[in-house]
């Protein structure tokens, strides 16, 4: 293990200087083995850094090691008459296997076109746009079983996926001790290119052409997120860093009644709220603390403007969260996972 105190900028989409005092590229399945028995079942591992806060300054690092999950590879496992299966490597860019998928005329992932992250990640917070959720086409996640020391496959059922989360998502604050390293993932595409669902949404059908292929719908969403979304080159970010909120029936006619033009979509008999429009209405949009601020062309989007740190992170998002929950009694939850070398962590939930 290197012993020298090493950064995690270049490892975060956040871009946040993070610092640990172990780190090691997971290149092949062996790698998991070798490294997960020498870490004592303690350790953080990241795959592009697009859905997590470290907060770990130079002067307290991260005392247990850190694995970057690089495993790749594309295949196709079955190629049956209306689908196909296709097994992703955790390590390989979603973006990147999005438009591989396309390329070979498979859908389903057409309107997940453009978040950032690894593939690996996807599962775990059920990631989801324009109506869509990974969920939808995952077939099974083959993973390493820390505790039992085993490789094993989790089917769709056994995931229990839900809004943004899976059995995968199972950090705590102020500990490292995760169940499960994902290896690869297993897709169910539609192999009908020209029978794709078109996203119920305004701003995608007006710019669709008339029985839209997999490619067209892509690209629709890649424009329409490229217009409302920071360049992450230029503005390191998380992509929306709170869930929106899910409420009762309740809760949301005394909110209809209260504020006429709040957003409110039926969620299977739950009822979800924009957390961008939230945070709009509280003023939050273009404001800045410090280095951090929410960005202008998107309230939900929470950017490091220069250098900031994990301290000015969370201080801003906490006062954003209090602002919320102040006028609309709503108790909004951060996205990304906090990693903290402290028990600073504990307070941000």
């Amino acid at each position: 293990m290197t012993q020298n105190i090493l950064n995690l900028k270049r490892f975060n989409t956040l871009g946040l200087n993070a610092y640990c005092k172990s780190l090691e590229i997971i290149e092949k399945e062996q790698d998991i083995k070798t490294l997960v028995k020498g870490s004592r079942t303690k350790f953080i591992i990241l795959g592009e850094g697009s859905n997590v806060i470290l907060d770990a300054p130079i002067e307290s690092p991260f005392e247990v090691p850190v694995f970057i999950n690089r495993l790749k590879g594309i295949s196709v496992r079955k190629n049956l008459k209306e689908k196909v299966i296709v097994r992703c490597g955790a390590g390989e860019n979603w973006n990147k296997f999005v438009l591989w998928t396309l390329e070979n005329e498979f859908g389903g992932l057409e309107c997940l076109a453009g978040i950032p992250g690894s593939v690996g990640a996807a599962p775990i917070q059920n990631i989801g746009a324009y109506g869509s959720e990974v969920c939808d086409v995952i077939e099974s996640v083959n993973v390493y079983d820390v505790e039992r020391n085993l490789t094993t496959s989790y089917s769709n059922k056994d995931c229990d996926f839900g809004y943004r989360t899976s059995i995968f998502r199972n950090w705590t604050l102020g500990s490292f001790l995760s169940n499960f390293v994902i290896i690869s993932v297993d897709f169910s595409l539609s192999a009908d290119w020209k029978n794709l669902n078109t996203p119920d949404y305004a701003s995608i059908k007006n710019i669709l052409p008339a029985n839209p292929n997999g490619l067209d719908i892509a690209t629709a969403v890649l424009n329409i997120r490229s217009k409302k979304l920071p360049d992450l080159k230029v503005f390191p970010n998380v992509g929306s860093f709170f869930i929106n909120p899910v409420v009762d029936n309740t809760k949301a006619e005394r909110l209809r009644k209260k504020f006429a033009n709040i957003p409110i979509k039926t969620l299977e008999g739950s009822f979800k709220l924009s957390a961008a429009w939230l945070i709009e209405s509280c003023g939050f949009r273009g404001a800045k603390f410090k280095n951090v601020g929410m960005h202008l062309k998107h309230a939900l989007v929470l950017v490091n403007y220069d250098d900031s740190s994990s301290q000015e992170v969370l201080m801003f998002a906490e006062e954003v969260r209090a602002s919320v929950k102040e006028k609309f009694d709503i108790n909004l939850k951060i996205e990304p996972v906090i990693l903290s070398s402290s028990e600073r962590s504990k307070y941000f939930g």
